[in-house]
């Protein structure tokens, strides 16, 4: 289960270290005389921080509180500026005002920088000891939902599911499980804008329990079903319980619902969160991703149901899944780049950006391609971007030493600044396209404004002294917008009339928004409808008892696994099963009753699913009804028993996840799985596959054994035990002259065995020191090996060991773990985990050149076909593809595995 990235802000208040005693530990130094301050980052308890820093004059302690998951938190401690700014304002004190740049992550929050000045206790990071009284002002009317009570989800592995909680009366409280149900469930997904079909209920803290001292509000919820919130069922008094957190109730619901009328946001104060708001009910929930990523910045494609992000610290442009998965990198920039905000053109297929650490403007296709700087003089701080797909030109604005907003063509032809005169810090953007009006905000002036394309009409719209507006998105007659001194999402008409907050004050730095409704916005988009069902994000596996051909079925849709009940289930679903898994249709069994076990902790996707047996995907079936509906249980799990022929399976990947000590087949047209059943399976690493024998070679490092398995797993053995100090890191084999090659770290060899297990030897006994990946060149009996040890080098030999030469080696490598020889293009393709490279040279190490870059991978695996490099990363959780070319990263398969390390991929002649 991914940790979900949840952070809140409950205080910063002043905190000053009396008494410390001097500790080597420490780190105060001699500085300009102001507090000593206690300094401690994410630290479990503020009184264990023994760090200190002595802060400047104007500065103040602080202690921050922040929730990194459902059930843990976290204490920042440091410095933070304040000025008692009674120059600008004679009514009081002031404390600063933040500067206009988004946090980029918790780790820079021990200091912080605050320029300028605002009305004191105005926002989030106000002294209450600076404080005066009556400065405070009052907030603005909330937009009305459908009650008084929001919801949110919290420590799910996907936006679908989590624990319930509930905000009302000023706080967030969870629900007891006490006779929780799946129509209590359905209340709240509908409240989240989900389906409430199939909703399930997840009792006794499923998603883990929230901190002790949180309000319980609810107890004995009872609902039909169909209200439209979860306050109109009946229950206890608010308040009222006889439970503790660990009764705290959850729920999962379907993903199979349109993609639509939503507001993404980004909270950067929240550790770079992504967070689904629904647009009428103001409820929300986290977009759970690969904690290695931190968003500042997003926009939405509705064709693909793609999100576009940057991550500054990663210094990457990216995309996910609406659901939280898969995700890609599009570029991964140079060490100056400091990204602020993107724009999507899902007409076109490209991504703008602003790079003001590079200071330019720069396009790249959606697919990673074609990446064009556009304008790159005179820019100084690039911020928001707006774009116009039909007449392919890209506005943006700029807050540096020469405040204005530009445009240019799509080309970067035809620049021009529209507007420079009474603007400080320009920030968002955004086009009207049905009045052609660009709106925008200026965090120093505190006005909102609008302007024609052309520079003429400018207006003020709305003037808010003490805001710090950032980022807008348009929706109908409104303007959505952010502003860092309020915790919620903010509205206002067009107008300018009607400022209100939007949903409850659940935030911290809303750095950015995107309100998406099909039908509105962005002219031309082609997709006729919202996104429901995704195929390429629809997987089936199998499960449960049996041979790697049979099994119980489950199904993968949009990051939700669930199963299919065996109402009406027949030989022609199976068949469809079977196909998407790589097997043959013909003699496929149809398994009901769950015999192959079930697991009754997901959904039940599907009912009386009614298959041709033509089919390509289970989705394409005929349904009575839609996704999640059912009337079963799961002892009615479906399953299957597919035919297994080696010769007719289709082309696939295989891996090995060492976590969760498994051999898997995937297969590549579908990226549907299966594991291969083995015993005694500890930790398999190197993988490779014979199309002779149709046999499975894979090493086991705890074990030190290389084992051969057929590929239904019904056969196995030890085809060599090595001693006690191996570890087989790396496996090759040679189908035509019929050997098998390994690398040993333990004992510092390279070893060659005949495939039938006969005649081990070593090759190579000397001067190795940390020896991994191993590839063959058949035709020529070369053998090449990477060592990652105290002097990373690739090197080559003889299948007899002569003629040994080291082809790669220096500081251009670190931790080269994967390695392929390519038949068809007669060259090496490897991958380091330490550069975060992937690579191709000749075979003698000459016209070596990076293909792909990411410097918050640790690349393992790696093996080509005609077109794609396919390769495992232990920062994701599933196979990953590139051209050859280095660009379209995308995914192989769900991302359902831990750890992957080898790959190993067989083209079949019918693939």
């Amino acid at each position: 289960m991914q940790l979900l990235r949840t952070s809140l802000l409950l205080a910063v208040v002043p905190v000053l270290v009396t008494s410390i005693p001097y500790s080597e530990k420490s780190s105060h130094s001699k500085r300009a005389s102001g507090p000593l301050c206690f300094a401690c980052t994410l630290s479990d308890d503020p009184s264990q921080c023994t760090r200190t820093v002595r802060c400047e004059r104007d500065e103040v302690c602080y202690v921050e509180k922040v929730t990194l998951t459902g059930t843990t938190d976290k204490f920042n401690q440091g410095c933070t500026r304040q000025q008692v700014c009674s120059a600008f304002h004679g009514t009081g004190p002031l404390v600063g005002k933040r500067e206009n740049s988004r946090s980029r992550s918790l780790s820079n929050m021990g200091k912080r920088v605050i320029p300028r000045c605002n009305e004191c206790c105005n926002g989030d990071i106000c002294n209450t000891n600076q404080c005066g009284t009556g400065a405070t002002t009052a907030p603005p009317p909330t937009v009305p939902p459908n009650s008084t009570t929001w919801a949110r989800l919290v420590g799910g592995s996907n936006p679908y599911e989590g624990r319930v909680e509930l905000y009302y009366s000023g706080r967030w409280g969870t629900v007891c499980d006490d006779h929780w149900s799946g129509k209590d469930a359905a209340v709240v997904c509908g409240m989240l804008g989900f389906g409430r079909d199939g909703a399930g209920a997840v009792p006794v803290a499923g998603f883990g329990s929230a901190p002790t001292y949180s309000h319980i509000w609810l107890d004995e919820v009872t609902c039909t079903g169909t209200e439209s919130s979860i306050d109109q069922c009946q229950h206890n008094n608010w308040g009222t319980n006889d439970c503790t957190h660990r009764e705290d109730a959850g729920v999962e619901c379907s993903p199979m619902r349109t993609q639509d009328n939503f507001i993404l946001l980004v909270d950067t104060g929240l550790g770079g969160l992504i967070i689904r708001m629904d647009i009428d009910t103001q409820s929300f929930t986290p977009i759970p991703m690969n904690p290695l990523y931190t968003p500042t910045a997003l926009d939405y494609d509705p064709t693909d149901g793609r999100i576009y992000f940057v991550d500054p610290t990663l210094r990457q442009l990216l995309s996910v899944h609406f659901s939280g998965t898969d995700i890609r990198e599009l570029k991964q920039l140079d060490a100056n780049a400091d990204l602020e905000k993107v724009a999507v053109d899902p007409i076109n297929r490209v991504l703008f950006y602003a790079d003001t650490g590079n200071d330019f403007i720069a396009s790249i296709n959606l697919d990673g391609s074609n990446f064009k700087v556009l304008a790159n003089d005179t820019i100084d701080e690039p911020r928001d971007l707006a774009i116009d797909p039909q007449n392919r030109v890209v506005y943006w604005t700029d807050w540096g030493s020469s405040p204005k907003i530009e445009k240019m063509n799509y080309d970067g032809t035809r620049r021009q600044a529209i507007a420079s005169t009474n603007m400080k810090w320009p920030n968002g953007l955004a086009l009207d396209y049905t009045t052609n009006i660009l709106y925008f905000v200026d965090a120093s002036t505190d006005q909102m404004e609008k302007i024609n394309t052309d520079g003429t009409g400018r207006s003020v719209v709305m003037s808010d002294p003490g805001s710090h507006m950032f980022a807008l998105s348009l929706y109908k007659q409104y303007i959505y917008y952010t502003d860092w001194t309020r915790t919620s999402v903010m509205r206002v008409n067009k107008d300018g009339t009607g400022k209100t907050t939007v949903g409850p004050p659940s935030f911290k730095q809303l750095a950015d928004i995107h309100v998406q409704h099909y039908g509105t916005g962005m002219p031309g988009i082609v997709t006729p409808a919202p996104i429901v069902q995704d195929e390429t994000h629809m997987f089936v596996r199998l499960v449960g008892r049996g041979n790697h051909n049979e099994g119980l079925v489950e199904v993968y849709a949009n990051g939700v696994w669930g199963t299919i009940c065996d109402d009406g289930w027949t030989k022609a679903d199976a068949g469809v099963i079977c196909d998407m898994l790589g097997f043959s249709r013909a003699n496929a069994v149809a398994v009901n009753e769950a015999r192959y076990g079930s697991d009754g902790r997901i959904l039940i996707f599907l009912d009386s699913v009614n298959c041709t047996g033509q089919e390509s995907h289970i989705a394409q079936c005929t349904l009575p009804s839609d996704w999640g509906v059912h009337d079963c249980s799961h002892s009615e799990d479906a399953g299957v028993t597919c035919q297994l022929d080696p010769t007719t399976i289709r082309s696939f990947v295989l891996m090995a996840d060492s976590y969760r000590s498994e051999v898997y087949r995937m297969d590549l047209e579908t990226g549907s799985y299966a594991a291969i059943p083995n015993a005694n399976v500890n930790s398999p690493i190197a993988v490779d596959y014979d199309p002779v024998s149709h046999n499975v070679f894979y090493t086991d490092v705890r074990a030190g054994i290389i084992r051969q398995t057929s590929l239904d797993g019904a056969t196995q053995r030890d085809l060599l035990q090595l001693n006690r100090i191996a570890t087989p890191d790396g496996l090759v084999v040679d189908d035509t002259n019929r050997l098998l090659f390994y690398t040993d770290t333990g004992n510092d060899v390279i070893g060659k065995i005949g495939i039938d297990g006969t005649g081990q030897s070593n090759i190579i006994t000397t001067n190795l020191d940390e020896p991994r990946a191993i590839a063959v060149d058949k035709k020529n009996q070369v053998v090449y090996w990477t060592d990652w040890g105290s002097n990373p080098k690739i090197e080559k030999a003889n299948y007899d060991g002569s003629g040994r030469q080291v082809i790669a080696n220096g500081t251009g490598l670190n931790l080269p773990n994967g390695l392929t020889f390519d038949e068809k293009d007669n060259k090496l393709y490897f991958c380091d985990a330490g550069t975060n490279k992937i690579e191709v040279m000749n075979t003698d190490g000459s016209s070596r050149k990076v293909l792909f870059e990411d410097s918050g991978a640790h690349f393992f695996g790696v093996d080509t076909d005609e077109e794609f490099i396919y390769f495992s990363d232990w920062t994701k959780d599933g196979v990953m593809k590139i051209e050859k070319s280095g660009v379209s990263e995308i995914p192989i398969g769900p991302p359902s595995f831990v750890r992957l390390n080898g790959v190993a991929v067989y083209k079949s002649n019918s693939g």
